[in-house]
């Protein structure tokens, strides 16, 4: 499960970046940095970022892998299809 990101202003970011890096990769702890008061960026440590890109190129895989069986349905109806799968997937775990 991810943390709360902590935000902080790109000038402390840019300040104690060192600092920022440390608690990324050892404390696991995201960070937003805002420039004018509008996020413009996530700071995470390097595994995590790449956990989550695997984990996105597998959901495409999985959706490639339906498209292939189904040519003739539409993307918009499997993607609806997907969501709603994972919506019944999520609610048996959150009964367990």
């Amino acid at each position: 499960m991810m943390s709360t990101a902590k935000v902080i202003p790109a000038v402390e970011a840019r300040a104690h970046f060192g600092d920022v890096m440390r608690q990324a990769v050892q404390d696991g702890t995201h960070f937003i940095v805002e420039k004018s008061g509008m996020a413009m960026v996530a700071i995470m440590n390097a595994g995590e970022y790449a956990r989550l890109v695997g984990e996105r190129e597998e959901r495409f895989r999985v959706l490639e892998r339906i498209r292939a069986k189904a040519p003739d349905v539409t993307a918009a109806e499997a993607q609806r299809d997907v969501a709603s799968a994972l919506d019944a997937v999520r609610g048996r775990e959150r009964a367990c």
